[in-house]
């Protein structure tokens, strides 16, 4: 590992966690940047973020910082995301896989519990099930990839084909101030939840929307990007879900849009019948960022399951 940083005992955020340490890696030919927090010889617990304008940094604000009382944790910037730029070709969920492989085997982690939120738990799911010898549970907050079809699908499709149109968000979010920054993080809590420092997270916002300009990225994942057909999804991890041999809990705002409720539940079922162990909670007055609307049960949700675990 190279560039590691150190950063005084203080609190709030990832990178204020005291024993805070930083690693810029080079995997498979690009930059993946890990933060790194907790006691050496706990167990390990690996955190991966979603799509589009998520990173480590933002959606793990409260959750990192939490679990690491407890847990030797590292959390992921995935390829095109927070600092791991810049990052060259197509990044589809096969390249991803080795990615994160060779990223897991640079950190010398083995016998980790992955936790992932959209992308993030649908690229845990697909690494769960190609590596079962190295997870030992999955936690899912709202993973992709469970249904067939999504909404408005031949629009979305269409979407993405005309020129222009996947760099259009980040376009007008270049030139927003910070206070419309504000508010637009603000817009996406629901059912009375603020954010818990809505200031450092528009920072972060900024700073990611300033990265995928810089580097002239999408909007959109090419994760995302490769599974949108006209009518249908080009595949769906529904075959994978059967592959999982470590316990999982799946994790829900219910007044999600992103991902339907049945579409959950049937990924769940299938897990179960498969001979596994699943748990669900689904959690009222939030949506998909559920770890940042409602972190104080999203934090309790979580460790309750990693100690359960450990303690057996």
């Amino acid at each position: 590992m190279s560039n590691t940083i150190e950063t005084r005992e203080i609190s709030n955020g990832i990178e204020n966690v005291p024993g805070f340490r930083h690693h810029d890696l080079n995997v498979c030919g690009g930059p993946i940047s890990v933060y790194e927090a907790g006691e050496k010889g706990r167990p390990l617990v690996v955190l991966l973020h979603g799509s589009m304008y998520d990173e480590s940094r933002f959606i793990w604000d409260q959750l990192f910082p939490f679990l690491s009382r407890d847990y030797h944790l590292f959390a992921l910037d995935l390829p095109r995301h927070g600092k791991s730029r810049p990052w060259e070709g197509y990044l589809d969920r096969t390249r991803l896989m080795d990615i994160l492989h060779n990223t897991f085997n640079q950190l010398g982690l083995e016998d980790f519990s992955l936790v992932g939120l959209s992308m993030g738990g649908s690229l845990s799911i697909e690494y769960a099930a190609l590596h079962p010898d190295k997870v030992k549970s999955l936690v899912l907050f709202e993973p992709g990839g469970l249904s067939e079809k999504i909404d408005s699908q031949f629009i979305v499709w269409l979407y993405t084909k005309i020129p222009g149109m996947l760099r259009m968000l980040n376009r007008k979010y270049i030139k927003k101030d910070h206070a419309a920054m504000r508010e637009l993080l603000e817009s996406i809590y629901v059912g009375g939840s603020k954010p818990t420092d809505p200031d450092r997270l528009t920072s972060i916002l900024e700073d990611e929307t300033k990265g995928k300009y810089q580097y002239g990225e999408n909007d959109m994942d090419d994760w995302q990007l490769s599974c949108i057909g006209p009518f249908r999804l080009k595949w769906t991890l529904l075959d994978r879900l059967p592959l999982i041999k470590c316990p999982t809990l799946w994790l829900r705002g219910a007044d999600s849009v992103l991902v339907k409720q049945f579409e959950i539940d049937k990924a769940v079922k299938l897990v179960i019948d498969s001979g596994t162990k699943a748990e669900l909670e689904v959690f009222p007055n939030a949506r998909h960022i559920l770890p940042l609307e409602r972190p104080d049960r999203a934090n309790a949700a979580v460790k309750a399951f990693l100690d359960k675990l450990d303690h057996q």
